[in-house]
């Protein structure tokens, strides 16, 4: 009988060895690396002049619409103060209250403008049609941005779009407190940022910001500043026997 009861528990102890070594198998093979980059820190005023403002509700006054490059940053920003002396600005006004809206676009992308992020892409982004985005790296967790709100009752949104062409508007919240804030907001899990094809990346695009005013706020003037926007992203990369083939011959 003890001979039996020794076989049981060594098969149960050989069990329970190979169960444990399975589960480190699958911990190794589920690899992550997380970064914090930079999408847009407004410390180039060249940069910064080459954001523009898009559309607008229809009964905005275009000549007090416009971006402007601002010296100073939040001060909790956790940089070196060389890296927050510049920020930008973004003002308009408009004829009458209501649901009012404007949006401020980024660059024409170019993988120039953008250096730091460049090694973090599996490969180069294109842009043939010239368009107006910032590459998100990896696959994106969360994004932030400071904004100092100047105390209106206006919301700010951060519209995102996926390699499908599908956009989405991602609430950051109101604006009505004074000084600078930072906004953050976890991505959806529904968004897709890789395909079953390879190369399986497949970044996000950050398009614009987009504000919108409560209907019975003041409409005879607006200001906004914005400042270091930044992502928390899986950028780790795959590696396999052939990755180096690149398809786009």
């Amino acid at each position: 009988m003890q001979r039996i009861f020794t076989i049981i528990f060594s098969v149960l102890l050989l069990l329970t060895s190979i169960s444990t070594l399975i589960s480190q198998e699958i911990i190794v093979q589920k690899v992550v690396s997380i970064q914090a980059p930079v999408l847009a820190d407004f410390e180039k005023k060249e940069d910064i002049s080459k954001w523009i403002i898009g559309e607008t509700s229809e009964n905005s006054d275009k000549e007090k619409t416009g971006i402007k490059e601002f010296e100073g940053g939040p001060w909790s920003l956790a940089v070196p103060a060389e890296k927050k002396k510049w920020c930008l600005g973004a003002k308009t006004a408009f004829k009458t209250k209501g649901y009012n809206f404007m949006e401020v676009l980024p660059p024409v992308y170019s993988p120039q403008m953008y250096p730091d992020i460049q090694p973090l892409f599996a490969i180069p982004i294109p842009n043939p049609e010239n368009e107006r985005f910032i590459p998100i790296p990896g696959k994106c967790k969360s994004i932030d941005v400071w904004v100092a709100g100047r105390n209106y009752r206006y919301n700010l949104e951060i519209w995102i779009k996926d390699f499908n062409g599908f956009i989405y508007p991602l609430d950051m919240g109101k604006l009505n407190f004074p000084g600078w804030r930072n906004l953050s907001r976890d991505l959806p899990s529904y968004i897709p940022q890789e395909q079953k094809y390879l190369p399986a990346e497949k970044p996000l695009k950050f398009i614009k910001y987009v504000l919108r005013s409560d209907p019975d706020e003041k409409a005879d003037r607006f200001y906004l500043y914005i400042d270091h926007m930044k992502v928390i992203t899986d950028v780790y990369i795959q590696r396999y026997d052939g990755y180096d083939l690149k398809d786009n011959w």
